[in-house]
């Protein structure tokens, strides 16, 4: 004989019926499982704690070169007031500098981050290109501090104007940025810092011949430098893009 379900379901709940549950067992089962469960539960770092045990065990060395890098060149800058350097001069040496601050920050990526610590990727809580990023954002943050606090000494010492200032230096700034992620993108087997010492020094002279242009560093001449700025802004940004993408698909790690 075949029972129907509402059969079935009431046989059930004569059974239940029959059964006499201890309300305070129950409890004490219930809580005793939610503390095994919490024993069980795998803990969470947050992104912030994540990132600073990554650089925490990171070598310093690097980091220490690049801060020294920065304190020498605001003592040299500093030190320029003294020697006689027309407007022009400290304007061209300031664009030098922040190309040459640019480059070094960028090859930083490519001596911590790429290389042996590539091979650490996506183990335990180590990410490549979350460092990466995350350097990305506070050398940047860094490198823009200083910049301005350069462009609001120009702006106070030599009175050219704070906007005009910024983009004599941000330009050439971003220019060498664009350059340097070029080569970090590139695969090319250790020869990196070969080609981040040329660059620096190839974009320095550069620097140097458009700051000697009569009239390049003139007002009349300013919607020249914003133009180029947007310009370099947009490549920037899409280069940074480019480097992530190949960092995702694995094309740029453990070629140097």
């Amino acid at each position: 004989m075949i029972m129907r379900d509402s059969e079935i379901k009431n046989l059930f709940a004569k059974a239940d019926e029959q059964v006499h549950v201890d309300e305070i067992r129950k409890q004490k089962t219930y809580y005793a499982m939610i503390e095994e469960m919490e024993k069980q539960r795998t803990p969470m770092m947050s992104t912030k704690n994540i990132l600073f045990h990554q650089f925490w065990y990171m070598d310093k060395l690097f980091f220490a070169v690049y801060g020294v890098l920065i304190c020498l060149g605001i003592i040299f800058i500093t030190a320029l007031q003294y020697t006689g350097l027309n407007q022009n001069g400290m304007i061209t040496v300031c664009m030098v500098g922040a190309g040459i601050l640019s480059i070094t920050s960028i090859s930083v990526i490519d001596k911590l981050f790429f290389g042996k610590m590539a091979e650490l990727g996506e183990s335990c809580y180590f990410n490549t290109k979350q460092c990466v990023a995350a350097w990305l954002v506070l050398s940047g943050m860094i490198n823009v501090m200083i910049l301005f606090l350069i462009a609001g000494y120009l702006n106070y010492h030599w009175s050219v104007g704070l906007l005009q200032v910024g983009l004599y230096i941000l330009t050439p700034y971003l220019v060498s940025s664009i350059t340097a992620l070029g080569i970090l993108s590139m695969e090319t087997r250790g020869k990196n810092s070969s080609l981040f010492g040329m660059s620096a020094i190839f974009l320095s002279i550069s620097y140097g011949v458009i700051g000697s242009i009569p009239r390049a560093l003139f007002v009349t001449t300013l919607w020249i430098w914003a133009v180029a700025f947007l310009v370099s802004g947009l490549l920037f940004v899409m280069q940074i893009k480019k480097l992530l993408s190949k960092m995702e698909k694995g094309e740029v790690l453990c070629t140097n």
